[in-house]
């Protein structure tokens, strides 16, 4: 991203236009900002003048908002996508949540577009070049293992299903636990709220929306039809995910980071997950390389990845759930989980998740440290408290 970062707003409302023009006045210093009276109107314009981020309105006539993010995620699919909108009713929220990075409802306060907008971008220049930039926004949903949409269907049909019942089978699931949190932060913007916690989310959203959001909108889905990726990878990833969050929320011994540390460590893997999607049958040969111990020593599957594309899973991954407006503390202990600097003392969510990610790879091998890296950890240099936690872990596994 070089100077000014474009920013453009949609509407076929000229008094909205006006009104957004008036409180966005002083971000003109930032922000390079348009304005267009509607989808094809915005459209024309990009073709001469990409943009960062377009926020548009939904219900516009001719091409909506919906058909115009289509257009966006399809022709420029490094540019952020938001819906600005009053009038959206159910149905249309999981149509859009597919197509937008954020959802934001009518009225919104300056505060809140202002920081909704800044985030996206943040997340952007983040994500270092235009390749690394669209495997995070092409994405739409996450491959799930095949065993959990039956699951989850169970769940929600369940006569006496509950938002806890449903939350502990997405609770064991990254790419559904992913897309829920995604939903829910949106819902949760004009109350200032940012959520981690899976089970606050799908009360947030209602059983009726989880399930919308699962059915209609392939937010559970198969992954690699042409059979290039090892037949188990992706429940052997969701396997690790779901013990790496277990171990995380033992570590943070109810600190008030417990729920941040349980969920980045459900989703510390996701960007092997966004690379599969984006990369198409670039990754499964990177995972053979880096599977095989590389050349000429095994090198960490981020090595391997930044080698074969510029960009490696643990920046997807964070970008990803930056563009999805996760908290901070998850997408920062996602973009730091494979350090090796940040594990040996337990005091936030990013080092939970990253010696939980240790240990996880030290009992059941290696998802992404170097091949025969993964000897047993010294566990006597951990701390009373780690070592505690992690056994309750390990006496866990036997029940």
């Amino acid at each position: 991203m070089t100077g000014k970062p474009h920013v453009m707003f949609v509407d076929d409302e000229p008094r909205i236009l006006d009104g957004l023009r008036r409180m966005l006045r002083t971000e003109r210093t930032r922000w390079d900002i348009s304005f267009a009276p509607g989808g094809a109107e915005a459209l024309e314009a990009m073709r001469d003048r990409p943009c960062d981020v377009v926020v548009t309105d939904f219900r516009m006539p001719g091409m909506d908002g919906g058909d115009l993010l289509n257009e966006v995620r399809s022709r420029y699919p490094g540019t952020a996508r938001v819906i600005l909108s009053g009038q959206t009713g159910e149905d249309n929220v999981l149509r859009v949540v597919a197509l937008s990075h954020q959802f934001l409802s009518k009225p919104t306060s300056r505060e809140q577009l202002v920081q909704t907008v800044d985030r996206l971008l943040a997340a952007q220049a983040a994500s270092g070049d235009d390749s690394a930039r669209r495997d995070a926004s092409i994405v739409q949903s996450l491959p799930s293992a095949p065993a959990i949409l039956p699951e989850l269907i169970r769940a929600l049909d369940a006569e006496d299903s509950s938002a806890g019942s449903i939350a502990a089978v997405v609770e064991r699931d990254p790419a559904a636990a992913a897309k829920v949190l995604q939903l829910a932060n949106s819902s949760a913007s004009m109350v200032g709220q940012q959520i981690s916690n899976v089970s606050q989310a799908v009360a947030l959203l209602g059983p009726p929306t989880v399930r919308g959001l699962v059915l209609m909108h392939d937010v559970v889905r198969s992954l690699d039809p042409a059979g290039l990726l090892p037949a188990r990878w992706i429940q052997e990833l969701s396997d690790h995910s779901v013990r790496t969050s277990h171990l995380a929320r033992l570590l943070a011994g109810g600190a008030p980071w417990e729920h941040e540390a349980f969920t980045a460590g459900l989703l510390h893997e996701v960007g092997q997950l966004v690379l599969a999607s984006s990369r198409g049958d670039g990754y499964p040969a990177v995972l053979a390389v880096w599977a095989d111990g590389g050349a000429p020593e095994p090198a960490t599957l981020d090595a391997a990845e930044t080698s074969a594309f510029g960009t490696c899973h643990s920046e997807a991954g964070a970008n990803l759930l930056q563009l999805w407006g996760l908290p901070a503390q998850v997408v920062s202990a996602v973009a730091e989980h494979a350090s090796a600097d940040t594990w040996q003392k337990v005091h936030d969510a990013t080092s939970a998740v990253a010696l939980a990610h240790r240990v996880v790879e030290a009992e059941f091998g290696p998802m992404c440290d170097a091949p025969g890296h993964q000897e047993r950890l010294a566990e006597q240099d951990l701390g009373p408290a780690e070592r505690e936690a992690v056994d309750r872990w390990r006496a866990s596994l036997t029940r």
